[in-house]
């Protein structure tokens, strides 16, 4: 019972997670295309930094205490080798999230090499195939 419990958890968080962390790069990119004019920075980045602080980076949390407390419950799954590449891919979304973060400050203060509005969309895509990678090693584990 105590599995379920944790898978649910996990499940919810990562839904939520995923919402933000591909919302936030959709912000990036608004910032990038139309952040010229400081009121619409500003608002974009603190839309951008109230999503990340208040569902994305919490989302992330609770999803690594879902997968842990299911793993707590089932170690034999870390065994397994689909569980690998999910693993692989969660640190990927992982660093994905971490990036967008430091994409607001970047973008927030003007400093450094920003990404271009079309650098942007490609960097949106990865979260979503590692996503769907994931989804397919934990629905189908393959090997």
């Amino acid at each position: 019972m105590l599995y379920l419990f944790f898978r649910w958890l996990h499940f919810v968080a990562v839904i939520s997670w995923m919402a933000g962390v591909l919302y936030l790069y959709r912000l990036l990119i608004y910032q990038a295309e139309r952040g010229d004019r400081a009121e619409i920075r500003e608002l974009l980045t603190m839309m951008a930094r109230k999503l990340y602080r208040i569902i994305t980076r919490p989302a992330m949390i609770v999803s690594f205490v879902g997968g842990l407390g299911m793993i707590s419950q089932r170690p034999e799954l870390a065994q397994t080798s689909w569980f690998h590449v999910k693993f692989a891919c969660v640190l990927g979304i992982s660093g994905m999230s971490i990036y967008a973060n430091r994409l607001i400050g970047h973008f927030e203060k003007r400093d450094g090499k920003l990404p271009t509005s079309r650098q942007l969309r490609l960097l949106n895509e990865v979260p979503t195939l590692l996503m769907m990678l994931l989804i397919a090693m934990a629905v189908f584990r393959p090997f």
